[in-house]
C-alpha cells in the first residue's frame, strides 16, 4: 500500500481510507476514556465516600500514566511496531476500564485510571505522527479532523454517563460501552495495513550527538501547562460543580457538562476558518478574551441556561489553546521536533496530574465554588508566558 503524495504544492482532497479511519477512531477511543473521568467522579465520590482530594487521584493517576508513557512509550512503539502498539494501547484502556467498573476499593479504580493513561498513551504517541506522514500536505487537515472526532467521543462519554444513569443502567454502563467499542476497534485494526516509522536520525551539533531546545520553547511549554490545566480542571470538575454548587441531579449534571466538550468540538472544527482570517498568535489572545468572561458566566450564572451557555463558550475559548501553542512550540524547536513533542506531552501530563488535584485539595478547604474560581488566574498566567514567548521570537 502506498501513502498518498506529500508534495508541498496545492494538496489534493484528503483521502479518508481505512488507515485514516483507524487512526481517527483510535484517538477518539483514547479521548473517550481520558475525558470520561470527570463525569464519573461524582459517582465514585458518593459510592466510596471520598474527599475531593482523594477522588481527584483518579484523573491524577491517568496523568501519571501519561507521564510514564511519555518518557518510555516511544521505545516500546519502535520495538513492537505501530500496529501492535496501538492494539496494546486499546487493550490497556479496556482492562483499565474493567478495573474501574469492578473496583471494590478506590485503590483498584485509581490503578485502572493509571493503566488507561500509561498504556493508552501509546495511541497518542503514534496517531499524530502517522497521520502527518500518511497525508503529507494534508497533514493539518487530517490531524484537525482527528481532534474534531476525538471531541465527538468526549461529548459521547459525557452524554453516555448522564443518560445511562438517568435510565437506571448506571454510570458503569458508559464505561462498558467504551470497552465494547475498544474491542470492536481491535478487530477492525486486524485488517488495516499500518506503515512503520522510519528509523530516526539522531540530532547532531558540530557532528556530535546533542542539541537542546531553545529558551523560547520553554515559555510555550509553560503556556501549555497553564492552558491544559484550565481545560482539564473544567473537564474533571464541571459535573461535580453543577451537582454540588448548582444543586442539579448527578445524571443531569453529567449531561450538561457535555456543553464544554461541545464547545471544544465546534472550536476545533472551525480552526481552519479561523486561521484563514487571523494569525495563530491573535487567535490565542482572542481565545483568552473569550475564556475569561465565559468562565464567570458559567461560575456565577443565576439560571441554568446561562450556566450551560457559559460552559459552551468556555469550551469554545479553550478549544484552540493547546493545539496552537503546541504548534508554536514545535516550530521554535527547529530540527528537534520529536524532542519538543515529547517534552510537550510531559507538560500536559504534569498539568493534568497536578492542577485538577490542587483544585480538589483547595475545595476541601474553601469549598468547590471558591476553588474553581481560581482557574481564571491560570488563563492570565498562560497569556503572560505566551506574550513573553512572542517577544523573544521577534528579537
Amino acid at each position: 500500500m502506498t501513502a498518498p503524495s506529500s508534495s508541498p504544492s496545492v494538496p489534493a482532497p484528503i483521502r479518508r481510507d481505512r488507515l485514516t479511519w483507524a487512526a481517527y477512531l483510535a484517538l477518539a477511543q483514547f479521548t473517550f476514556f481520558l475525558n470520561i473521568q470527570g463525569n464519573i467522579i461524582p459517582f465514585l465520590k458518593d459510592e466510596f465516600d471520598l474527599s475531593y482530594r482523594v477522588v481527584t487521584l483518579h484523573p491524577a493517576a491517568v496523568a501519571a500514566g501519561l507521564i510514564v508513557s511519555g518518557l518510555f512509550g516511544e521505545r516500546l512503539t519502535r520495538r513492537y511496531g505501530r500496529k501492535l502498539s496501538v492494539s496494546i494501547g486499546l487493550v490497556g484502556m479496556l482492562v483499565g476500564a474493567l478495573a474501574i467498573i469492578a473496583a471494590p476499593h478506590p485503590a483498584v479504580s485509581i490503578f485502572g485510571c493509571f493503566l488507561m493513561g500509561a498504556v493508552g498513551c501509546l495511541i497518542l504517541i503514534i496517531v499524530p505522527t502517522l497521520l502527518a506522514e500518511w497525508h503529507g500536505a494534508n497533514r493539518s487537515v487530517a490531524i484537525g479532523e482527528a481532534n474534531g472526532i476525538s471531541y465527538v467521543a468526549s461529548l459521547t462519554a459525557a452524554m453516555a454517563v448522564g443518560l445511562f444513569a438517568a435510565i437506571g443502567l448506571g454510570w458503569r454502563a458508559a464505561l462498558l460501552l467504551g470497552v465494547v467499542l475498544a474491542g470492536l476497534l481491535i478487530v477492525f485494526l486486524r485488517g488495516v495495513p499500518v506503515p512503520e516509522a522510519a528509523k530516526p536520525v539522531a540530532p547532531t551539533v558540530n557532528g556530535k550527538p546533542g542539541g537542546r531546545l531553545p529558551v523560547v520553547y520553554w515559555f510555550y511549554w509553560l503556556t501549555i501547562i497553564a492552558f491544559v490545566g484550565v481545560e482539564q480542571s473544567v473537564l474533571v470538575w464541571a459535573t461535580e460543580f453543577m451537582t454540588r454548587v448548582k444543586g442539579l441531579p448527578v445524571a443531569s449534571s453529567a449531561v450538561i457538562a457535555g456543553a464544554f466538550s461541545f464547545g471544544m468540538l465546534v472550536g476545533r472544527l472551525s480552526s481552519s476558518l479561523i486561521l484563514k482570517r487571523m494569525t495563530a498568535s491573535l487567535a490565542l489572545y482572542l481565545s483568552a478574551i473569550v475564556t475569561l468572561p465565559a468562565f464567570f458566566l458559567f461560575w456565577g450564572a443565576s439560571s441554568l441556561p446561562l450556566a450551560v451557555f457559559g460552559l459552551f463558550a468556555l469550551g469554545l475559548g479553550c478549544s484552540l489553546q493547546y493545539p496552537l501553542t503546541l504548534t508554536k512550540a514545535i516550530v521554535t524547536a527547529g530540527p528537534y521536533g520529536e524532542l519538543a513533542t515529547a517534552r510537550a506531552s510531559l507538560a500536559s501530563g504534569l498539568s493534568i496530574m497536578i492542577i485538577p488535584w490542587l483544585v480538589g485539595a483547595t475545595a476541601d478547604q474553601v469549598g468547590l465554588s471558591g476553588a474553581i474560581a481560581l482557574l481564571p488566574i491560570l488563563t492570565v498566567v498562560a497569556v503572560g508566558f505566551l506574550f513573553v514567548g512572542e517577544r523573544v521570537v521577534r528579537r
